[in-house]
C-alpha cells in the first residue's frame, strides 16, 4: 500500500504512447517549448566568458540528469531493472549522452552528429511521445526534459558559441546512424535470442517498428519497416542541413572569433 503512495504508475507499463487527445500531450508539450526558447535566450544575451560557464554548468545537470532514472529504478519496488528496456541505447539516449559531454568537450564532430540526429529524434519524441518503461511522473519528466534538451543544446552551440556543419556533414551523420542502427539491432537479436525476457529489447527501434501515428511509421514486418525510416532520415539530414545553414548564416562574422580562438 506504501508502495503505491510513494509509486502511483509503475515503470514496468511498457511503451506507453501519449496521443494529442490527452491534457498531458499539450501540458508537456507547450512547456517544453518555452522552456527551451528560455534557455536558448538566456546564452544569447550572456557576455563571452559567463557562456561558457553557463555551458559548463548545464554539462554538469545534464550528466547528473543521466543518473536519475537508474537510481529511481532501483530504489522504486514497482520496477524490475531490464537489459532489455533500460539500456540507454535508443538513438535519443545517445544524443543525450553526447550533448552533455560536449558542454565540455565542444568537438566539431560530436556538435554535428548530436545536431542532426539529436534534433530529429528530439523533435519526434516531442511530437509522438513513447515512453518504453512507462509514465510515471518522474520517467515524464525525465522523458520531456532529456528530449528538449537534444534539440536545444545543439541551437545554442551554434547560436551562441559559432558550431557550423560541413558542407556534407549530413552524408558523414548519415552513414554514422547506418553503421550505429545495424550495430544497435545485432545486439537486439543477441539479447532477445539467447537471453529472452517477459519484453524484447527494440534499442532504436530495430526490432519491431515503434507504435507511434508517425506518417515514417509504416505497418510492415521486419526488416521493411525500416526502409522508410531511412528515407525519412535522410529528408530529415537535408532539411536540418538547410535550417541550421539559414539560421545561423547571418551570425557567422559574430562568431568567428570565438571559433579562431578555440580551434586554430
Amino acid at each position: 500500500m506504501i508502495s503505491k503512495v510513494l509509486y502511483p504508475n509503475t515503470l514496468n507499463s511498457y511503451d506507453v504512447v501519449i496521443h494529442a487527445n490527452e491534457i498531458r500531450y499539450w501540458i508537456f508539450m507547450i512547456g517544453s517549448i518555452l522552456v527551451g526558447f528560455l534557455v536558448v535566450r538566456m546564452f544569447a544575451y550572456l557576455d563571452e566568458k559567463s557562456r561558457d560557464a553557463a555551458l559548463r554548468k548545464a554539462g554538469v545537470i545534464l550528466i547528473i540528469a543521466n543518473l536519475v532514472m537508474p537510481i529511481y529504478g532501483f530504489i522504486n519496488p514497482n520496477h524490475d531493472m531490464s537489459w532489455h528496456r533500460n539500456l540507454p541505447l535508443h538513438l535519443c539516449g545517445v544524443n543525450y549522452a553526447l550533448v552533455g559531454l560536449n558542454c565540455f568537450f565542444k568537438n566539431k564532430n560530436l556538435f554535428m552528429f548530436s545536431a542532426f540526429t539529436g534534433t530529429i529524434g528530439g523533435v519526434h519524441a516531442l511530437l509522438t511521445p513513447q515512453l518504453t518503461i512507462g509514465d510515471a511522473p518522474l520517467v515524464l519528466f525525465d522523458y520531456y526534459f532529456k528530449h528538449t534538451s537534444i534539440v536545444i543544446m545543439p541551437i545554442i552551440m551554434a547560436q551562441s558559441f559559432g558550431f557550423r556543419f560541413p558542407k556534407w556533414g549530413w552524408i558523414w551523420t548519415y552513414a554514422s546512424v547506418a553503421v550505429l542502427t545495424t550495430f544497435v539491432g545485432v545486439f537486439n537479436w543477441g539479447l532477445n535470442t539467447f537471453y529472452p525476457g517477459a519484453v524484447s529489447a527494440n534499442y532504436m527501434y530495430m526490432w519491431e517498428a515503434p507504435k507511434v501515428d508517425n506518417p515514417f511509421v509504416w505497418d510492415l514486418s521486419w526488416p521493411w519497416y525500416i526502409l522508410p525510416l531511412h528515407g525519412a532520415l535522410i529528408l530529415h539530414l537535408l532539411l536540418i542541413n538547410a535550417l541550421y545553414r539559414w539560421g545561423t548564416s547571418a551570425q557567422g562574422s559574430a562568431n568567428s572569433s570565438w571559433l579562431r580562438r578555440h580551434f586554430t
